[in-house]
């Protein structure tokens, strides 16, 4: 207002006030928008462990889409629901444990400390299957701390190709969707990351909730139960 007499600064007030006041209400308007909502859950607990690892590692961002890329290259070639269930659980918490133990252990770091990018990757696309409900808001939280992380990774899972389960495929590819049109098809749970997931992150073992294992499932890496979620998933749409 400077320059103008106080008779046209007193009749423009009102008008700023409004604008003010319905900008604040307006939401989120992209990256560094400081009046968007912040991520809470898993995708929170996630993208604060994005962040942490950003600013421990500039190149961070180039690694976790490449630790992306390769993972897809391997899940889709595979035919077997549950080979890529306990592929992409290997690959996050294969040093971490088992079970309940490996989920109450990836969720007290989620958040609170770097992560392996490969690992990290490995989580994104397994949450990409199981929650594509949730995995929009893990994009966008992406694109917000680095522009073009979240679009690169959603341009990999559109891209996603090969000799695998056609409902994988379509999954990964529905998920990279930047407008997805209806709701996006799941291709089911990774067995223990399903602990992650829905339960609060950071939560020990004894209050993380998850359905029971399937006995006749067998068992999957390092003797543990075998999760059945993912297989009948696939099942239920043939």
């Amino acid at each position: 207002f400077r320059g103008y007499t106080s008779d046209v600064r007193r009749a423009c007030f009102p008008a700023v006030l409004l604008f003010i006041a319905l900008r604040a209400a307006a939401g989120p308007t992209g990256a560094g928008d400081p009046h968007a909502a912040r991520a809470t859950g898993f995708p929170g607990a996630y993208l604060g462990t994005v962040s942490l690892s950003l600013a421990a590692n500039p190149l961070y961002g180039t690694r976790l889409l490449d630790g992306m890329e390769m993972h897809l290259r391997s899940v889709s070639a595979m035919t077997v629901p549950y080979a890529v269930s306990d592929y992409l659980e290997n690959s996050v918490v294969g040093t971490l444990g088992g079970g309940r133990e490996a989920a109450a252990r990836l969720g007290a770091m989620l958040g609170s400390e770097p992560l392996d990018s490969s690992k990290a990757s490995a989580l994104l696309i397994a949450h990409a299957l199981a929650r594509p409900d949730q995995f929009r808001e893990v994009l966008d939280g992406l694109e917000t701390i680095k522009p073009g992380l979240g679009k690169h990774a959603a341009r990999l899972l559109r891209e996603a190709r090969g000799a695998g389960d056609r409902k994988l495929i379509s999954a990964l590819r529905a998920a990279g969707e930047l407008d997805p049109k209806g709701k996006m098809l799941a291709y089911g749970p990774p067995g223990c990351l399903n602990r992650v997931f829905d339960g609060r992150p950071g939560a020990s073992s004894s209050s993380v909730e998850a359905a029971a294992p399937d006995p006749s499932e067998g068992t999957g890496p390092g003797g543990r139960p075998r999760r059945s979620g993912l297989r009948a998933s696939a099942a239920r749409r043939d």
